[in-house]
């Protein structure tokens, strides 16, 4: 195996891994420190031990044995960081730590950048994150993450390792109550192997990195955003494995853009372009050009060539978002790309070929805009090979409070705040509010709260006026009839048939008030009458 690296004077050695040596060659055209710095070559790890390892965690190398990474699983896609690891972005200083590490404990640590490590951790991820501050920077990176973890009540141990000159220029005293310890480098070193001894004993498979399945991928996405949707893991899984069009329901501002991006990061098309066309902005007499492009002169102003969503998209995925919206002739276009692959620029006679994943989103429920005429029926068909209902925030209020938290966090870092949490009064107010815009309304809120705090908490007057002000519902006031009563057994009589009604009509509403012979709109109270609304979610299919 042999590494470029521009900052190591050539040079060759040899790497332990268990009972085997992996033999490294290194060559460079500069020597790594001006000469006559003995002081940072003493502080410089060994060659071959910490300057190879990578500060992206996509590209993160284990050290195993040659030829003993093989995948056992066709699913299996991403690498996923351990549960004992170093954060750093200077790679001098994450070198000494490592090669300490390395040389005490015998422990080959997983490294990447504060950036990196961002993708990874779960709302119920834990372990042992070793926060490496080499520079007035690196401290501030190091305070921004700390507030993030603590936002998004993450159970992962931080420990802090700071160099002299990096305490002196930001002052990380204020993180004491958020970590578990501050340790100076390289002052602090047989403290920082202790510590880490004690924590890797009570940690199993602490260094191991593990693949990761598209499922666990899938999962760990959800816990952070819409953990409501974690019973729908394996089919969300298995829509993103095939090449399948798929169909995203729900009101507006529900989240279909971010599960549509979840859809396309993990299927093998990831690599390639994710496109968002949100068909109702676009004028009626442009969407078809918008689509399919056009050449010179094909209509008044098309003074050039341009390329369509549908070429652009090359062989990623293409999110046509609002589908309702476009008309019955226009219909009729999208059906053909969508049967055949096969589309004309406006005013063109050359047949182009689209090689893009399609997926739509409609605010409406298109099975009911078929009987009402709207919308074609072989185009529905057509759509919903896969589909996925997500419902209005409103009635998701289990997933309030993790996106609360992972929204205070990004703007907390945007402004600059000194948060690291959103009081019980705070948060229990968000719960209650209805949310008519779901969650872009949500996303709003949290924004003004955030740029109005000051302090460590976000409290419940940092919220706007409408959100304080809201009275929410009283619930539990209501005395229910006898167990025995003729209303109670007739109530838990009707609930069961809806429920089975449900079940055997796919879990689709329409289909179901179709069936039980009422109006959707009777059969949407009763569900809410019933607490129906509230459970996990359901799939819906054809």
């Amino acid at each position: 195996m042999a590494y470029s690296y521009p900052n190591a004077k050539g040079s060759q050695s040899k790497i332990r891994h268990g009972a085997q040596p992996i033999h490294l060659t290194i060559t460079t055209n500069r020597p790594m420190f001006p000469k006559g710095n003995t002081a940072r070559k003493a502080a410089a790890p060994s060659v071959g031990t910490s300057i190879l390892r990578p500060l992206n965690p996509l590209n993160a190398i284990h050290l195993r044995q040659p030829g003993n990474f093989t995948p056992t699983r066709r699913t299996r896609r991403a690498m996923n960081g351990p549960r004992l690891a170093l954060v750093a972005d200077d790679p001098r200083l994450a070198g000494a730590v490592l090669a300490h590490l390395e040389k005490t404990l015998g422990l080959v640590l997983w490294q990447c950048s504060f950036e990196g490590i961002r993708r990874y951790p779960a709302p119920d991820a834990d372990g042992l994150l070793l926060l490496a501050s080499g520079s007035a920077a690196d401290s501030e990176q190091v305070h921004r993450f700390v507030q993030e973890v603590y936002l998004q009540k993450l159970p992962i141990v931080l420990l802090v390792v700071e160099t002299d000159g990096a305490r002196a220029g930001h002052d990380l005293g204020r993180l004491d109550a958020y970590v578990a310890r501050r340790l100076l480098w390289p002052r602090d070193s047989a403290l920082l192997s202790q510590f880490v001894r004690e924590r890797a004993a009570r940690i199993p498979h602490a260094t191991a990195v593990n693949e990761e399945t598209i499922a666990e991928t899938v999962r760990r996405r959800l816990l952070s955003q819409t953990p409501s949707l974690i019973p729908l893991v394996e089919r969300i899984a298995l829509a993103a494995h095939h090449d399948v069009t798929v169909l995203l329901t729900g009101e507006t501002g529900t989240g279909k853009t971010f599960l549509a991006r979840l859809l396309h990061d993990c299927s093998p098309r990831k690599s390639h372009p994710f496109m968002v066309v949100p068909c109702g902005a676009q004028p009626s007499n442009l969407l078809e050009s918008a689509f399919f492009g056009h050449v010179r002169g094909a209509f008044t102003g098309a003074d050039r060539p341009k390329v369509g969503k549908f070429e652009a998209a090359g062989q990623g995925t293409i999110l046509l978002d609002e589908i309702d919206t476009i008309s019955m002739e226009q219909q009729a276009g999208l059906l053909r790309v969508i049967e055949t692959g096969e589309f004309e620029p406006v005013g063109s006679n050359e047949t182009k070929s689209c090689q893009a994943r399609i997926i739509v989103a409609s605010n409406w429920d298109l099975e009911d805009a078929v009987q009402r005429g709207k919308f074609r029926q072989d185009l529905y068909y057509r759509l919903n090979v896969m589909s996925f209902h997500l419902p209005p925030l409103r009635e998701r209020v289990q997933d309030v409070a993790p996106l609360v938290r992972g929204l205070a966090a990004r703007f907390n870092t945007k402004f600059s705040k000194d948060l690291f949490d959103v009081g019980p009064r705070a948060l229990e107010a968000l719960e209650n509010f209805p949310w008519p815009g779901n969650i872009r309304q949500l996303e709003n809120i949290v924004q003004q709260a955030v740029l109005v705090s000051n302090g460590p908490e976000l409290l419940f007057d940092h919220l706007p006026e409408q959100v304080r002000v809201h009275q929410p519902v009283a619930r539990g006031f209501i005395a229910e009839p006898p167990r025995d009563s003729l209303v109670r057994n007739r109530e838990a009589l009707e609930r069961n048939v809806i429920q089975r009604a449900l079940a055997k009509n796919g879990y689709s509403r329409s289909r179901a008030a179709s069936a039980l012979g009422i109006s959707r709109v009777t059969l949407y109270k009763k569900m809410k009458k019933y607490g129906m609304m509230r459970g996990p979610l359901q799939p819906e299919e054809t």
